[in-house]
């Protein structure tokens, strides 16, 4: 993809990313806030009856860059177990060349949201257990 296709496939994954759902607007309190990243970024997620994991996020709409790359974690991990998502390399974005497309800064947030992601699968591990 050149670095334009890049920039419009972001855009475009960030009109996917889906909205917190109602019941669990009141826990915007216990969300995770993901420091890393330039753009306020929350986090919250729930352990599935079947063992997969969902995040949910909260993304401003006038950051659409960051919300395409939370919306490609989000539906890349969304059902996986905890397991699972702590397999996932934390250099798996490699291959996507995204340096050519976002900044450096930007990068280090999309790291930052999958290691909270990880933290959150360690936690709910243990909370089941």
């Amino acid at each position: 993809m050149t670095r334009e296709e890049k920039i419009e496939t972001l855009i475009a994954y960030s009109e996917t990313l889906p909205s917190i759902p109602d019941r669990l607007k009141d826990q915007r309190d216990n969300m995770d806030d993901v420091p890393e990243c330039m753009t306020p970024v929350c986090l919250l997620s729930e352990k599935q009856p079947d063992g997969g994991v969902n995040f949910y996020f909260e993304v401003p709409p006038q950051a659409p860059t960051v919300r395409g790359l939370t919306s490609i974690l989000a539906s890349g991990l969304n059902g996986l177990t905890p397991e699972e998502i702590l397999s996932v390399p934390a250099d798996f974005f490699l291959p996507m060349n995204l340096s050519e497309a976002i900044s450096q800064q930007r990068i280090n947030g999309f790291i930052g949201v999958l290691a909270h992601m990880k933290q959150n699968a360690v936690r709910l591990m243990q909370e089941g257990s």
